[in-house]
């Protein structure tokens, strides 16, 4: 599966992502999945154009005096030409001198005003993948140059001995993209499926932005950074590259500019999802979900082909169990979803279309997007409610990393990566990596999990070094992190395991306890609000009330048998869906267009969170102090739910 799904680029609206799209739709009818539906969307994509890739050009009195190589033939045998860039990036010309920004933070920039460095008007540098081109065009530039150093991804050094092919990490012309968004979905159909006859608000309403950027490998940004003059960065601004790092604006040599050009296009284009359903026996109206997305930024081993290739090898084995008579208590579903690279458009779109029913019916959903991207630990993304299953199925599988008596997954984990919260557990990362799991948890409050085995480096997990370039592929996979593919069978064993016990199980296996005691860390923050003037005790009075419901309906659940009267165990199920899903309110305020839930298991309230920047901006409170209500609120609902 692995290498068939890598054998060539499967770009969101290619012919490929529909030929993968309709063979996985064939696989599933023939697995005896009761019906697979193929959904179509016409959504807005960005792509390069290959006869007129992007440019960034060193110009000396008018003389181009360097120019990056714009594409990259990434295949021997049959030449493919990768035409690096980002989705969505403003298009055109942008000149000017050059300034160093570090990360492209708020900090960085804060960090250059206090030495009296303006990015107004400049093109500025910046050095991870995590770099914001939303905050440097916030702060006057006119465009961004980023470039992945050799500290974050090429940790043993930049010599080819030192990087893949003949070590995992990125070389010197790997260039990593990502979509310049921070909303979600389709950019025309804001809280719509982008189906026929939706309203599709002009192009020029999008909120794409307006400044022209572009990805450069290392060895290009090392060309560009030696010829930067002013004083030297702060130390703590320092990468990897043999040069000195200079903050400039601009080179050296005098009159000498750099330029950026930029001639992506943005199209109208269909998208497709495949939705698989094993209908259930006693209650087909309750949904469990699992799911991955098809299409990658070129060949895609890791993310999202070890996933895909996971989901796969479950469905078979789910069509197995269809053909010798298994059929689930609830219903199962299958989803492979088009177009995550360009910022979740397919599951955005398939949850927007299809709210009302998942709202009611989803009882949770598994999200596997990089399955593999290393052999270090597995890594669980959950909200807190979620993560004692989590670990009582990471107990059950073992571990390929088995030694000294530690054989299971969970085991490996607690070593690998403790909590700080909880002793003797592992960590569960709070939704750190945005993937197709954010709609459901984010807009309709569906229970949520990822699951990912890290990569891993001087005993420390950290994201796999070829993220998001050309060299994630299938050799990189098979030589330097999955050689027997052990790790893609554990992933599809624990993952699969888990699915068949939801679909069955008799009573679901949320811990309100959890959510309760990450409510409570959440006072600190409450106690800055407060700080300023506003009134926060209404929360802190919720949150107690949730934290002693919850209390008593632990108690209650766990003297349960499961051979009490099944319609009052769907009711104490339903009790459980319903308090997670109050925490879903529509007056959330969000600029991302889909979070509406009023708590993210990452530590705060995103509408509380977003509603005090808009303060301090405006110097406007209203909306802050309507955001402390309809957390208020929100928490107060939950409470209720889990009264008898």
């Amino acid at each position: 599966n692995g290498r068939f799904f890598t054998s060539k680029p499967h770009i969101a609206g290619d012919r490929r992502q529909k030929e993968l799209a309709e063979l996985l739709q064939a696989q599933w009818k023939s697995y005896g999945f009761d019906s697979v539906e193929m959904p179509e969307y016409e959504v807005l994509l960005s792509m390069p154009q290959v006869d007129h890739p992007n440019k960034v050009e060193i110009v000396q009195n008018g003389t181009v005096v360097y120019e990056t190589a714009g594409q990259y033939n990434v295949r021997r045998k049959q030449p493919f030409l990768y035409t690096p860039y980002f989705p969505y990036s403003g298009n055109g010309t942008a000149e000017g001198e050059l300034v160093f920004a570090n990360h492209c933070q708020d900090n960085d920039f804060t960090e250059l005003a206090n030495l009296t460095i303006t990015v107004k008007g400049k093109i500025v540098i910046c050095k991870s993948i995590g770099s914001s081109v939303l905050r440097a065009a916030m702060y006057g530039a006119i465009g961004v140059l980023l470039y992945p150093d050799p500290e974050i991804t090429s940790k043993l050094g930049t010599r080819p001995q030192d990087t893949f092919p003949n070590t995992p990490w990125n070389p010197a012309d790997a260039v990593f993209e990502k979509p310049l968004r921070y909303i979600f979905g389709d950019p025309l159909t804001p809280h719509f499926p982008s189906i026929p006859g939706m309203y599709r608000r002009p192009l020029n309403e999008s909120k794409l932005p307006s400044i022209p950027a572009q990805p450069i490998s290392f060895e290009e940004a090392k060309h560009i950074l030696s010829r930067m003059k002013g004083e030297e960065v702060p130390s703590s601004w320092k990468g990897a590259l043999n040069i000195t790092y200079r903050l400039g604006p601009g080179f050296e040599s005098p009159n000498t500019t750099v330029r950026l050009t930029i001639n992506n296009q943005v199209n109208v284009q269909p998208i497709y999802n495949v939705i698989g359903t094993i209908t259930g026996s006693n209650e087909p109206d309750r949904y469990v979900l699992i799911g991955n997305h098809r299409d990658a930024f070129l060949y895609g081993a890791v993310d999202p082909s070890s996933g895909t290739a996971t989901l796969a090898e479950m469905a078979r084995v789910m069509g197995n169990l269809l053909k010798s008579g298994y059929r689930p208590r609830r219903t199962i579903k299958f989803c492979s979803w088009g177009a995550e690279e360009f910022g979740l458009i397919g599951s955005v779109e398939w949850v927007e279309e299809h709210s009302k029913i998942l709202s009611d019916r989803a009882i949770v959903y598994l999200n596997t997007d990089v399955a593999v991207g290393g052999n270090f630990v597995l890594v669980a993304q959950s909200c807190p409610s979620f993560a004692k299953f989590i670990f009582s199925w990471a107990k059950k599988i073992p571990d390929p990393n088995a030694q000294n008596g530690k054989t299971s997954m969970y085991d490996i984990m607690v070593e690998r990566t403790p909590s700080k919260t909880y002793k003797g557990e592992p960590q569960v990362v709070p939704y750190l990596y945005m993937s197709d799991y954010i709609p459901f948890y984010n807009s309709i409050g569906v229970p949520s999990a990822d699951f990912s085995y890290f990569f891993g480096h001087n005993n420390k997990m950290e994201l796999y070094p070829v993220y998001h370039t050309q060299h994630d592929n299938f050799y990189w996979m098979k030589t330097f992190v999955d050689p027997k593919f052990e790790f893609h069978k554990t992933m599809a064993m624990f993952q699969g395991g888990m699915l068949l016990e939801l679909a069955d199980m008799d009573v679901l296996p949320f811990d309100f306890a959890r959510t309760a005691e990450s409510l409570e860390r959440l006072f600190p923050l409450l106690s800055a609000y407060k700080s300023t003037g506003m009134k926060v005790d209404p929360i802190v009075k919720a949150i107690v009330k949730f934290k002693n419901a919850s209390k008593s309906f632990v108690e209650a659940k766990a003297q349960l048998t499961g051979k009490e009267d099944p319609i009052y165990l769907r009711m104490v199920n339903d009790q459980m869906l319903q308090a997670e899903k109050a925490f879903v309110r529509a007056d959330t305020y969000s600029s991302d267009s889909i979070t509406k839930n009023v708590v993210s298991p990452r530590g705060y309230f995103p509408g509380i969170h977003e509603a005090n920047l808009l303060a301090k901006r405006t110097h406007n409170y209203e909306e802050l102090k309507k955001q402390l209500s309809v957390v208020t609120a929100a928490i107060n609902s939950a409470a209720d739910f889990l009264k008898p």
